[in-house]
């Protein structure tokens, strides 16, 4: 190579050299300072679009599990009351078995049909109040369908219709005593019995549906659980800094700075030796 002195192609490759060594420096103490992998677009655009996706998925999964424990919770909410109106019911029947015996008179038929009639009330009185986020859960003013969103995503698919499991449960409705009801004869509390059992087997088939649909909402949540837990790792191989292999370049880059700055000091003499050829 020409001794020069207008150009010193040594210390441009030294430059070089310090400017990629300097930047390779920078990015892995980026990376290890940050524990990203990707930090800009410039550091992987197409792993930073699909990290984005699933961070986006994750978190909206998140609120879909939150939508399907609330459907949980709502359906519990009526299963509480239904249990409560099947006591009733079954105190009701009861009462109705005593009445239908021969032996009272009319004056202990009408005593024993007033609770019959006060428990009958608090059956409808229930049936009207219950609700859950001022929705009526056992009248027939439930709006269907009533989806949860349980997907992440906008199709038939990411949605639980629950509102074939609320029944209207106010005044005879599903075999239903009314609260005009009662046992004060033996004809009556017969017949009492047995819109008793009907009423009883809807309540019990009611709940049924409910225990199954809690169910099915449950594993739903878990399969929202897995599927996160999958894209949060998914997510992690793109995003996240391997320290070991991003310390093992740091200390590579840190190494060939030292050399490149201690190469441009040599470079940079270089142009002094013409200085011996005009003594």
């Amino acid at each position: 190579m020409s001794l020069t002195v207008n150009t010193n192609m040594a210390a441009l490759v030294s430059q070089r050299s310090l400017f990629n060594a300097n930047n390779s420096l920078s990015t892995a103490m980026q990376r290890l300072s940050t524990g990203l992998r990707i930090n800009t677009a410039g550091d992987d655009a197409a792993g930073l679009s699909l990290s984005k996706k699933l961070s986006v998925q994750v978190s909206a999964s998140e609120i879909a599990k939150q939508n399907a424990q609330t459907g949980i919770n709502m359906v519990q909410t009526a299963e509480s009351d239904l249990s409560v109106i099947q006591d009733n019911l079954q105190r009701m029947r009861d009462l109705s078995v005593q009445s239908a015996n021969g032996v009272y008179s009319t004056a202990e038929r009408k005593m024993i049909s007033a609770e019959f009639v006060a428990r009958a009330t608090e059956i409808d009185r229930i049936a009207n109040s219950s609700s859950f986020s001022e929705k009526k859960l056992m009248d027939s003013s439930l709006v269907t369908p009533l989806d949860l969103q349980v997907g992440t995503n906008n199709t038939a698919n990411d949605r639980i219709d629950i509102s074939g499991v609320f029944k209207n449960f106010t005044g005879a409705n599903n075999g239903m005593i009314g609260t005009t009801a009662y046992i004060s004869t033996v004809a009556l509390a017969r017949t009492a019995i047995t819109n008793l059992d009907i009423a009883l087997s809807a309540v019990s088939t009611t709940r049924s549906s409910m225990g199954a649909m809690i169910n099915r909402l449950q594993g739903s949540i878990t399969r929202i659980d897995t599927r996160k837990e999958n894209m949060t790792s998914a997510r992690g191989i793109i995003e996240d800094t391997d320290m070991a292999k991003e310390s093992a370049a740091m200390t590579k880059a840190s190494i060939l700075k030292q050399a490149a700055v201690s190469m441009m000091t040599q470079a940079n003499q270089s142009p002094q030796l013409a200085l011996t050829l005009l003594r």
